[in-house]
């Protein structure tokens, strides 16, 4: 089955690397588990959607 989850949280570290490190563990990890998204950052906070099946979500 296939699902969809959104949600927003506010970023513990701000510093281009380490937002850069989700982005390449994100890249590494979701392909393979079938997972698809979208990750915005702005002012602090980050905004997500991802979609996969539910065990993978």
């Amino acid at each position: 089955m296939l699902v969809r989850l959104l949600y927003a949280s506010r970023a513990v570290d701000t510093s281009p690397a380490a937002i850069e490190a989700i982005l390449t563990q994100s890249r590494q990890h979701n392909p393979g588990s079938g997972i698809t998204g979208i990750l915005c950052y702005g002012g602090g906070v980050f905004l997500q959607a991802i979609e996969g099946g539910r065990s993978a979500v």
